[in-house]
C-alpha cells in the first residue's frame, strides 16, 4: 500500500480512538482524540495547588492506565507542556508527558481542528497559583469559549498525544500503525 501523509484536520484512527491531526512537527503528528474518551476529575484532592497539571490524578490517568490501556509509547514521543496559568503566573513550571491535554493557548492555535463536546473540555492551563485560587483550572465550554471550573469537578477528557512517525505508517484507510 502507498503510505500517505497527515494534514492539519484530517482525521485518523490509533488503536480504535479516532484523533484529529492538529500539526505536523517535525514530521510527527500532533493529534487531539476526535471524541471525548470520559470525563473525569482534573484531580481528586481539594486544596490548593490541585489545579497544577504536574501533580493531578488526571495526568496520573493518562500516562498510566490509559497509556498502558491503549498506547504503546514507541510510537509516541514525549512533549513538554508549558504550566504558565492565565494570569501569567510560572509557578508551577513545565512537565513532560506521553499523553497530555491543551493548553489555551494550544487550544487558541488549533480551534480550527478542535472538536467540540456536550461537557466542557479541561484544558491544563490552570486559572492561577496564588494561594487561595489555585483550585480552578481552564476548561472549554460546548459553545467553544474557554472558561474555568473548580479542579474537583468533573470535565470532558479530550487527550493529546504527539505520534512518531518513524515506527507509524498510515495507510489509505486512514489508521496509523507499526511500520513495518
Amino acid at each position: 500500500m502507498n503510505e500517505i501523509k497527515l494534514r492539519p484536520g484530517e482525521e485518523f484512527v490509533y488503536n480504535g480512538i479516532r484523533f484529529i491531526c492538529l500539526d505536523v512537527i517535525d514530521g510527527n503528528y500532533l493529534a487531539i482524540t476526535a471524541d471525548c474518551l470520559c470525563e473525569k476529575r482534573f484531580n481528586d484532592n481539594y486544596n490548593d495547588g490541585c489545579n497544577n497539571w504536574k501533580t493531578s490524578t488526571l495526568r496520573r490517568f493518562l500516562n498510566e492506565d490509559v497509556l498502558e490501556e491503549h498506547f504503546d509509547a514507541k510510537h509516541l514521543i514525549k512533549q513538554t507542556s508549558d504550566l504558565t496559568a492565565d494570569n501569567g503566573d510560572k509557578a508551577y513550571g513545565t512537565c513532560e508527558d506521553y499523553i497530555t491535554l491543551l493548553t489555551c493557548d494550544q487550544y487558541r492555535k488549533y480551534r480550527d481542528y478542535v472538536p467540540l463536546f456536550e461537557e466542557c473540555m479541561w484544558t491544563l492551563t490552570p486559572w492561577r497559583c496564588d494561594t487561595g485560587y489555585a483550585d480552578h483550572v481552564r476548561d472549554v465550554n460546548p459553545a467553544g469559549a474557554i472558561y474555568f471550573s473548580n479542579a474537583h469537578g468533573s470535565g470532558g477528557l479530550a487527550p493529546v498525544c504527539l505520534f512518531n512517525s518513524n515506527n507509524l505508517t498510515l495507510r489509505r484507510q486512514a489508521q496509523l500503525i507499526p511500520a513495518e
